[in-house]
């Protein structure tokens, strides 16, 4: 078995946690538009939320992929 196929077992092997990380990172992104509004641009505040906002969307863009391919693999 090689290292990617170990990795990738690993990962399949917590498919069932998967979506509720995946809820988690939905409600941190509901809670991330109030202060992105209210927030002026220049201010540590608006810095820090732009931050969080990157990692809810590199969060949706690693997991939501992963998810997808452990179902198909478990399916086949």
């Amino acid at each position: 078995m090689t290292l990617r196929e170990a990795v990738v077992d690993a990962v399949c092997g917590q498919r069932d946690q998967i979506p509720l990380i995946l809820a988690v990172c939905a409600v941190m992104g509901l809670l991330l538009v109030f202060p992105l509004f209210l927030l002026e641009p220049g201010t540590v505040g608006y810095t820090i939320a732009v931050l969080d906002g990157t990692l809810v969307v590199v969060c949706f863009a690693v997991l939501g992929p992963t998810y997808w391919y452990c179902v198909k693999r478990r399916m086949d």
